[in-house]
């Protein structure tokens, strides 16, 4: 399996942030220094983009990069946008159980820890390209084939 990365998709969206933050301060500059008998309405015109990043507050990229770690595991790093900290979890044939319901935003995983307890972890897949997140799927399936992908809530 090829690494699965989503750095150059989080990338654009950090310089993005970036170019826009820029071009705030250059309008705010150009308003109150050039010209200050300028009207207010070019200052609403430079914020109302903010509105167009709204629903990224909701899905805010994560880093999610999945390779393979052993023969028969994976290995899954995630970093928040703007952070240093990297969470990692491994997953191989016996730590990994099965599914869980989630939101369409992330992927659950119920993982045996070292003390044979289970923990639901939630991997952010919506900044996945499809054909990434399709291998990542087929990976875990290939990992443990018997996972039952909805289990019954009843028991």
């Amino acid at each position: 399996m090829k690494e699965i990365n989503n750095n150059g998709k989080v990338n654009r969206y950090k310089y993005l942030l970036y170019f826009y933050g820029l071009f705030i301060v250059f309008i705010i500059v150009y308003k109150f220094v050039f010209l200050p008998d300028l009207s207010n309405i070019i200052l609403l015109a430079a914020v109302a983009p903010v509105f167009g990043f709204m629903s990224s507050l909701v899905n805010w990229p994560v880093y999610t990069q999945i390779v393979d770690a052993e023969k028969n595991g994976i290995l899954i790093n995630t970093r928040r946008l703007f952070s240093k900290q990297q969470n990692s979890l491994f997953v191989n044939k016996y730590n990994f159980d099965s599914y869980f319901e989630t939101d369409h935003l992330h992927l659950g995983l119920n993982i045996l820890d070292e003390d044979d307890k289970m923990n639901q972890h939630k991997i952010k897949v919506s900044w996945l390209k499809l054909k990434d997140l399709r291998a990542f799927e087929e990976k875990l399936k290939a990992i443990n084939p018997h996972a039952p992908t909805n289990p019954d809530p009843k028991g």
